[in-house]
């Protein structure tokens, strides 16, 4: 075929697609550079005409472009305009991204998924370079689990997860027979190492996603059984999902609160070695059910860590915290003595976790999704002790969710506009005289209060007829990849302000646009019967 100026043009925007794709996971700045690169072509491109009339005719793409137009009208009532600028700015792939891939040339099928299965592959590439920083073999410390988000936030680098177990599930259960032998073993592998990835990252958000998608794709796939025993059957199991993991949550917070019986008359006063014992009852502080600051002998404590790890007592660990606490921590985790005989306890194993400031030894269990929980637990415990809620992130997005309610209430006709949200949650952290440090004061971190803060309870609705509607417009609510990541977005927004970054923008504008302004992604095609075969699309031979 002759290289024209049309498939060169097409080819450059094929491509750009998949570099922007690539990205997404390992560079927020390649990420940005390829979306302008995309733009530049399409101008480049010309054919204006023909995509205008596109443009006229797709009423979907209309009305998903009204969440970009909403931020822009935002500049009318807001008296901080750069501040509102600055959002535009970072919303942008939100009307670029949709234009150019619902008015370009339609992509194949081959394509698109080439697009999907490179961008598996660079997450996974990005979890790899996670596991050698786990491992030590990168440079810096490790500072919890954000820490193994390396390239972008590990909100969002937790939702590509999810979406790469859709992709993968797609391809495996409706795209099984196209796929080679290779291909059905590189998506097996991704299905169960990201979901094993997600508990090794355990960002609750994407947990939380990944379940709500997974437990309402189930009840989809249920209603499409046709006999109806079976399908009330297998209903009743998928809705017993929610309650086991109810019952798993109630079993963990009575875990956490199952603590040692305290007698402070009985309490020993003195080590087996002589040396007194401090015993602050007074303190509630626990690990695993075992109070933190009783059978404390800090004169042991300090020469027997100083015997056994190069770090010393008074010194800090690799991630700034404090040696002599995390160790009191880590003993009281393992129902250990604050003493000689309890520093002699510990293995090899345990040293290294203190001095990586692991206070409590269940967070060796890397595959367990309980320390994650059981550090959210512990944060409000903290917190209800009187301790400040800085640096502890479950409890500031319980603050930031107050902050923002209590804004919105004052604002539900036509919100703050969305260049004043920082002045209004400033001055609210103000008012309350809020224990939070002034660099720990944020917004509300959830898209929808976020929302409403900004445009009230009109520019809410609007937001969400505009990522929803869109669906039923083009007529994809059939499409299992359209469908799961619409859920996906809606889900993400619950708990994080998905689209408040560039990061964040891109990725939800990408592929919302390839699922719902793309080739169409079916949940089942028909079976073919003897009476009339099934036709094949054209697309899928790109």
């Amino acid at each position: 075929m002759p290289l024209t100026r049309k498939l060169i043009h097409e080819q450059v925007y094929f491509y750009t697609l998949v570099l922007i794709a690539v990205s997404l996971p390992l560079s927020v700045f390649t990420t940005s550079m390829f979306q302008l690169l995309l733009v530049l072509n399409y101008l480049v491109e010309l054919r204006y005409r023909e995509k205008w009339q596109k443009l006229l005719s797709n009423r979907a793409l209309q009305v998903f472009l009204l969440i970009f137009a909403l931020h822009v009208l935002g500049l009318l009532w807001s008296e901080n305009r750069s501040y509102s600028l600055q959002l535009i700015k970072l919303k942008l792939p939100l009307l670029a991204l949709p234009i150019i891939i619902a008015t370009s040339v339609p992509l194949s099928m081959i394509q698109v998924r080439r697009i999907l299965l490179l961008f598996t592959a660079a997450v996974f590439v990005s979890s790899m370079a996670s596991m050698l920083k786990l491992a030590g073999w990168l440079p810096g410390g490790m500072d919890g689990y954000r820490s193994l988000s390396l390239f972008v936030h590990h909100i969002r680098f937790s939702l590509m997860f999810v979406l790469g177990l859709l992709i993968s599930f797609w391809f495996l259960a409706f795209r099984r027979s196209s796929l080679s032998r290779a291909e059905r073993v590189y998506h097996t592998v991704v299905l169960i190492w990201f979901t094993l990835f997600l508990f090794i990252l355990k960002s609750l958000s994407g947990i939380l996603v990944a379940g709500l998608l997974a437990f309402f794709l189930l009840l989809r796939a249920v209603f499409e059984i046709r006999d109806q025993v079976i399908r009330f059957m297998v209903l009743v199991a998928v809705l017993m999902i929610p309650l086991f993991s109810i019952l798993y949550l109630d079993h963990a917070v009575k875990r956490y609160y199952a603590l040692d019986v305290l007698e402070e008359g009985e309490l020993d006063a003195f080590t087996s070695e002589g040396n007194p014992y401090l015993n602050k009852t007074g303190n509630r502080e626990v690990e695993n059910g075992h109070y933190v600051w009783i059978y404390v002998c800090e004169e042991e404590l300090e020469r027997e860590w100083n015997r056994v790890s190069k770090i010393a007592y008074d010194d800090t660990t690799s991630t700034g915290r404090s040696i002599r606490v995390t160790l009191i921590r880590y003993l009281s985790s393992k129902g250990l003595r604050k003493d000689a005989a309890g520093v002699k306890q510990l293995s090899k194993t345990d040293i290294r976790a203190i001095e990586q400031g692991m206070a409590n030894h269940i967070f060796l269990k890397r595959f367990s999704l309980y320390p994650r929980i059981y550090e959210v637990i512990w944060e409000f415990d903290r917190y209800q002790l009187g301790n400040t809620p800085n640096d502890k992130s479950v409890v500031q997005r319980w603050l930031y969710l107050q902050a923002g309610w209590s804004i919105a209430r004052e604002n539900l006709l036509f919100g703050t506009g969305n260049g004043d949200l920082p002045v209004e949650f400033s001055n609210y952290y103000e008012a309350v005289n809020s224990p939070l440090s002034q660099d720990q004061r944020r917004m509300a971190h959830v898209e929808y209060l976020t929302e409403l803060i900004a445009f009230g309870i009109p520019g809410l609705l609007i937001f969400l007829g505009a990522l929803v509607l869109p669906l039923f417009l083009a007529r994809r609510q059939g499409s299992f990849m359209a469908t799961g990541f619409l859920l996906l977005l809606l889900f993400s927004m619950l708990s994080a302000g998905t689209l408040d970054s560039a990061t964040g923008a891109a990725f939800a504008a990408l592929f919302y646009s390839l699922f719902l302004f793309g080739p169409d992604f079916p949940w089942l095609r028909p079976a073919p019967t003897n009476s009339r075969a099934v036709q094949k699309n054209p697309q899928e031979d790109g």
